[in-house]
């Protein structure tokens, strides 16, 4: 089994200082990682027998395409996830708090519902 180690050189990356030769290497392990991702999700479809996946070159060269084109969905995290939800939930509540706006109790759950709502629903777009 090989390694997850590869020697990769980039032509002018010598004359960088070292907190940007850093930042590059970061960058490129980043994108690899997302061509690699993406790859394997290509293998996975066209993947028909019960033999092991093989994620050929050609696929890793589609994958590259589709991530220069901008087209490869980004980790979503699970924060980013089940902070998605609270508007959902937010919003019933103040429809619950809705029906006694007229009490001092509805006004403030109606009005504490839609502000959760709405800087939930802006902290999950981020």
């Amino acid at each position: 089994m090989a390694s997850d180690d590869l020697d990769i050189q980039v032509a002018g990356s010598s004359s960088l200082v070292p907190d940007a030769r850093q930042a590059l290497e970061a960058c490129v392990q980043r994108y690899g990682e997302d061509v690699l991702r993406e790859a394997e999700r290509i293998e996975a479809s066209v993947h028909l027998g019960p033999g092991a996946p093989m994620v050929t070159s050609s696929m890793i060269q589609e994958a590259d395409l589709v991530g220069r084109r901008g087209h490869i969905q980004p980790r979503v995290s699970k924060w980013k996830t089940s902070i998605s939800v609270v508007p959902y939930i937010a919003a019933a509540m103040a429809g619950v708090f809705g029906e006694n706006i007229g009490t001092p109790t509805g006004s403030i759950g109606f009005t504490a519902s839609v502000l959760i709502g709405i800087f939930t629903f802006l902290a999950g777009r981020r």
